[in-house]
């Protein structure tokens, strides 16, 4: 039997510029020259996975192949360096394998045209797509710039049809944008840059500062993901949702800190976008809490129009105001929890500003888990220095009752290198950084080593069950870039 897990990616991409761009051309043009190392990890515990990394042109062309093995429950890096291809290529890749996977893409750009020049984002890969897929978190200002990635996961070519709201529920003018996407390949659409989307170039017409969300039909089977480069020079990346009947979403990372009062140094803070999937207006309704679990610091209501999306920011307010997260105060680490009596999805993005210049992104998570995968973390040091680490964030979904949860960390060949135990509060989250303390000492990851780039496997046999995600940093000489992923939920 063959395994397919799917997931966009670029090598190199076409639109980066070379380091000569300036900051006054961002948002039409270049965002640094990017690429993009996919990491893979397999799921069975007893037997190893022959995998064969496909990488597949825009016009559904294999333009290149790389197979390996990996140990079970370990996990190996496609990157773009050993992909066979040149410069200015721009596609997606399709893993095929005889066991289960999950798959993490990596991208960074480099010569981004602000603060250290490096940014970095990544998301989870897929196994299977769908007719209709939706994007919560699309806008377009002098300050942002999004680009939506579309794959044909169809063994025929896709017809798709793309219509922008914006949050008022308004469609965009010139919407829906048709567009046909080859078996298996890629099409990447920004609402700045025509010349990445030369088939429909009309979506640049469309106006800024514009903040909404998007839609897109199919006649086969199609997968996403959005990323979104800011002007400071930083990223994140989020995957698309396919339509369901969830009506509680669960967000384990929530910050509001702000250091001094000026919103400076390390302060950093979050915003949730919530996606109403309905033809009607819905009552939402928030509520956050600290680390310590037991009652909410903060709860209030909005209403969302229509098929559109509200964001809802710690610092700015967005579409409430920014006065209604006062109550979390200016040191508020913790996790949110947004539901409805109707169907919704959410994107929650963090932000550090102006220090490190940090970003990233994660998708909204439904349903509670017995089970996390996260197929690649990291604890390493160069000459004595960090390189790169990370912090994993879970919640426990039990409103009553606390989740004790078992951790098993993996080297890269799955031999099991480190467990604990840890116990988080009902409807609390609890951080594991293999450098810092957080809810567990940091000396808990010594075992490590200082050269570590394995899986982690939690478990909890709490009813309710647990969502996580990872947020890693990665330093060199002069740079760090900064990028979050969600758990793999079993």
């Amino acid at each position: 039997m063959k395994v397919k897990v799917v997931g966009t990616m670029v090598a190199v991409l076409a639109v980066m510029l070379v380091s000569s761009v300036v900051l006054a051309v961002f948002p039409t043009q270049g965002v640094g020259q990017g690429s993009s190392d996919i990491w893979v990890m397999n799921l069975h515990g007893t037997e190893d996975a022959n995998v064969v990394a496909s990488y597949i042109d825009q016009d559904g062309n294999e333009d290149s192949s790389v197979g390996g093995t990996i140990d079970p429950l370990g996990n190996t890096s496609f990157p773009a360096s050993g992909s066979g291809l040149g410069n200015d290529w721009l596609g997606s890749m399709v893993l095929y394998s005889d066991r289960e996977l999950a798959s993490i893409a990596e991208l960074f750009w480099r010569n981004v045209p602000k603060g250290d020049g490096w940014s970095g984002a990544s998301y989870s890969g897929y196994s299977e797509g769908a007719t209709d897929i939706f994007f919560p978190y699309v806008l377009k200002t002098p300050h942002h710039k999004s680009i939506v990635t579309i794959q044909c996961v169809d063994t025929v070519d896709c017809d798709v049809s793309m219509t922008y709201r914006d949050r008022d529920g308004n469609v965009i003018t010139g919407s829906p944008f048709a567009d046909t996407i080859q078996a298996d390949s890629q099409e990447s659409y920004d609402l700045w840059d025509p010349t990445l989307n030369a088939n429909i170039p009309a979506q640049v017409d469309t106006p800024s500062p514009w903040f909404g969300s998007l839609a897109v039909t199919s006649t086969g089977d199609i997968a996403g993901v959005v990323v979104v480069h800011y002007r400071f020079g930083y990223a994140n990346a989020s995957n698309s949702f396919v339509p369901g009947s969830d009506t509680e979403i669960y967000f384990p990372l929530v910050r509001r800190r702000n250091f001094g009062g000026l919103w400076r140094s390390q302060s950093d803070w979050s915003s949730i976008i919530v996606q109403n999937m309905n033809n009607y207006p819905i009552d939402v309704f928030h509520s956050y809490y600290d680390r310590a679990g037991g009652a909410p610091l903060l709860t209030f209501s909005d209403t969302i129009p229509a098929l559109s999306s509200h964001g809802y920011s710690t610092r700015y307010g967005a579409d409430v105001p920014a006065s209604t997260f006062d109550p979390l105060g200016t040191r508020f680490l913790g996790s949110a929890i947004v539901s409805s009596t109707d169907s919704i999805v959410g994107v929650c993005t963090n932000l550090r500003y102006p220090s490190d210049g940090l970003a990233g992104a994660y998708n909204g998570i439904p349903d509670g888990a017995s089970s996390l995968t996260f197929p690649r973390e990291y604890r390493t040091k160069s000459g004595g220095k960090w390189t790169g680490y990370s912090g994993l964030v879970v919640q426990n979904l039990d409103p009553s009752s606390a989740a004790t949860v078992y951790h098993n960390w993996y080297l890269s060949d799955g031999t099991l290198q480190l467990q604990f135990i840890d116990v988080i509060p009902a409807n609390s989250s609890h951080g594991y950084n293999t450098r810092y303390d957080a809810d567990v000492p940091a000396s808990t990851f010594n075992s490590l080593g200082n050269n570590w780039a394995g899986t982690v496997i939690m478990t909890t046999t709490n009813p309710v069950g647990i969502v996580g995600l990872s947020q890693d940093h990665i330093k060199g000489t002069g740079y760090i870039y900064h990028s979050i992923y969600n758990a793999l939920a079993e």
